[in-house]
Parts: structure tokens; C-alpha cells; sequence
């Protein structure tokens, strides 16, 4: 099964489709069989009764063979009347309880052929009749109330894992809508800026920075589209594409602007979400470094903490008046709803006034060695 950006989710498989395995299949039902002959056997051995093989067969194994051949049936009456939370009373005593009825005189007919047939009854009557009815007829209550007990807990398993991977897939179509949202409202005020200051450079005659700034907006194009649809990606590709954000943004900025970015080696190598970063630098640059005429610094730390993955982004702007009235960005908002659509509870997002005197984003997520769902490379 495949969706429309391309997860694809495995199919559930349906309830009783390895009955082609007709081996097993015996082979499951014959353990009951087996189970009451050895009763048979221990206890005709303890009361030193003298042991019939030919009955223990008849009345053992075959019993348990009917049910194996009514199970079909039973399925298929479970499947058309389905036990509803809103409807089970009415198909028990409608639809249930006619059926056993009719599986218990089924069985107990073959049954009572296969002993005359094994020579162990010289004619059938009705007396016979009743007394294989009613000497099983405990055991086949059971039985039958089994069947359709497991059926039904199978069923409810299997609709359940069904929603359960149609959720995920739903989550991580709202994560890519949001994705694209994101990379819709980075790129054209980036690209509008970068090609401003471009311009300005040529204008003043300073064709060497214009020439290195292009070089730089065009690798980070490049990985840009690299990294087009995809959800998730390595920190160390999430930095690098970063580190070009960034250089086009010093060229910008000149010494005004000083970047520290530290990441341990095991970090490096756990998978983030595509572009969860870039656009916490922005706002970082942008209300943080851009206002003032100080020197601006933004300061970059990822490191593995006992199973998580936790990275801030601090600068030493203005900071925070009142946390608890700020007013969340495009950028930001998109990617603290990225992350919860992605990790649910198993992620941490915090803004508060850090060391460095200004804002500082702490991310904390479960480090993943390998990406939670793979997406195909050409998804737009």
C-alpha cells in the first residue's frame, strides 16, 4: 500500500490466509488430539483397563479433525456478521447461537459415522446419536466459543496495527506538508536577501566577495535540492548544508557575525529532521544579530545524551522580555509541530534566556541511527 508522497506501509495481512499450509494447519489441531489420547492412554494404564486403540483413534483425533473442516465455515460467519460493540448481543443469539447449534449436530453425525464405520457400533439409532450430541457437548461449546474468540481478537489486532499504520502515515504527510510550507518561506526571502546583497557588492565594485557569495548560494542550492523530500537526514548533512547557510549570511555580515558550531562524532550520525535547524539560525540572525550593530555571536551545539539527541542554538542578542508572550514565527512554529508530529512526547522544545545573554533553542529528540520512515528521493 502507498500513499500519496510515497510511504509505503505494508499491507495487513488477512486473518486465516495461511490456511494453504494444510500441514500446519493439521498439525494445529491435531495437538488437542494427540493431548486426549494420551489422557486415554494414562488413564486406561493407572485403572489397568484394558486399552481399545481402535476406539481411543475414533473418539480422540477425528473429533477434533470435524472442527478443523467446520473452522472455514465459522470464519466465514464471523466475517459477514462481524462482533460489534454496538451489535454483538444481537448476532450472538441471532447468528451465533444457530450456528453452534447446527456445528454441534454436524459433528456429532460424522462423528458417529466414523465409529460405524470403524466397526465400534453395529447400527445407528437416534439413542446413539444423542449420546455422542451430549457427551461432547461441553467440549464443543468451548471449542466453537474459541474459534470465534480468537477470530474476533485477531480482527480487532488487525484493525487495530491498520489505524495505527494509517496514523503514522497521515503524521508524516502532515510533517512533509509542513516541510514544504518551511522550505516555501525560507527560500524566497533567503534567495531575496542573498541576491540583494550580491547586487550591492557588485554595485561597489567588490566583484571577488559578489563571485564568493554566489559560489556559496549555489552550493547551497545544490544541497537543497539534494535533500528535496526527504524527511529525515544526518546531523552532519543537516551542518553541512548549515555551514552554507551560514558562510553566504557572514559575507552578509562580515565580522559582525561569529559562528561556533561543535558536534561530537556520535551525533553526527543520527538522523534529524530535514531543515530543523536552519530555521532557528534565521530567526537567531534576524532578531537576534541583525538589530544590533554589536558584534553578533550564534553558537551551534549538538551531543548524544543517553539515548537522545539534543541540540541548541544560542545567540547573544536581546534575548527574551517575556518568554511566555512570545509570538512564534513561521519557521519556528513549523518546526516545533515537525517535531511532535514526528516524536510525539519523545521530544523537547524549549526557548529560554541562555548563557550567551540572548535566546538559546534547546531540541532534544531520540537519537535514530537510521531514519524512522524512508521516503523515495523524487517526492516534490
Amino acid at each position: 500500500m502507498s500513499n500519496a508522497i510515497g510511504v509505503r506501509v505494508a499491507p495487513m495481512p488477512r486473518p486465516w490466509a495461511s490456511w494453504f499450509n494444510l500441514p500446519a494447519y493439521l498439525l494445529v489441531w491435531s495437538i488437542p488430539g494427540v493431548a486426549a489420547l494420551s489422557f486415554y492412554y494414562l488413564n486406561q494404564t493407572v485403572t489397568a483397563a484394558p486399552l481399545n486403540w481402535s476406539f481411543a483413534l475414533v473418539s480422540t483425533l477425528p473429533n477434533w479433525y470435524i472442527w478443523a473442516l467446520l473452522t472455514p465455515v465459522i470464519v466465514r460467519i464471523c466475517r459477514s456478521w462481524p462482533l460489534e460493540q454496538e451489535t454483538w448481543k444481537r448476532v450472538v443469539f441471532s447468528v451465533h447461537v444457530p450456528a453452534l447449534l447446527a456445528s454441534m449436530l454436524i459433528h456429532s453425525a460424522v462423528n458417529l459415522i466414523l465409529f460405524r464405520t470403524a466397526g465400534l457400533h453395529d447400527q445407528v439409532t437416534i439413542g446413539l446419536y444423542q449420546v455422542h450430541f451430549f457427551t461432547r457437548i461441553h467440549a464443543n461449546i468451548f471449542t466453537y466459543a474459541a474459534i470465534v474468540g480468537l477470530y474476533s481478537a485477531w480482527e480487532y489486532y488487525r484493525r487495530y496495527m491498520s489505524r495505527e499504520a494509517q496514523t503514522a502515515v497521515l503524521q508524516v504527510q502532515l510533517a512533509q506538508a509542513n516541510l514544504r510550507a518551511l522550505k516555501m518561506q525560507i527560500h524566497p526571502h533567503f534567495l531575496f536577501n542573498t541576491l540583494h546583497s550580491i547586487a550591492a557588492l557588485v554595485r561597489k565594485g567588490e566583484n571577488k566577495p559578489a563571485v564568493n557569495m554566489l559560489g556559496q548560494l549555489g552550493e547551497f542550492l545544490r544541497l537543497a535540492l539534494e535533500n528535496k523530500g526527504q524527511q529525515e537526514i544526518q546531523l552532519e548533512q543537516e551542518l553541512d548544508f548549515l555551514r552554507r547557510y551560514l558562510a553566504i549570511e557572514k559575507t552578509r555580515f562580515g565580522d559582525r557575525l561569529t559562528v561556533d558550531i561543535q558536534c561530537d562524532s556520535e551525533a553526527a550520525h543520527a538522523f534529524v529532521p530535514n531543515l530543523i535547524l536552519q530555521p532557528i539560525v534565521e530567526n537567531a540572525i534576524h532578531h537576534g544579530i541583525s538589530p544590533s550593530m554589536t558584534k553578533g555571536v550564534i553558537r551551534i551545539v549538538a551531543r548524544a545524551e543517553a539515548g537522545r539527541l539534543c541540540m541548541t542554538v544560542a545567540d547573544n542578542g536581546p534575548g527574551l522580555k517575556n518568554p511566555d508572550r512570545l509570538r512564534k514565527g513561521v519557521g519556528v512554529g513549523n518546526t516545533q509541530e515537525r517535531l511532535e508530529n514526528l516524536y510525539g512526547k519523545d521530544q523537547e522544545f524549549s526557548l529560554r534566556n541562555g548563557e550567551l545573554g540572548g535566546l538559546e533553542v534547546r531540541i532534544c529528540i531520540p537519537f535514530m541511527p537510521q531514519p524512522i520512515i524512508q521516503l523515495p528521493a523524487d517526492v516534490a
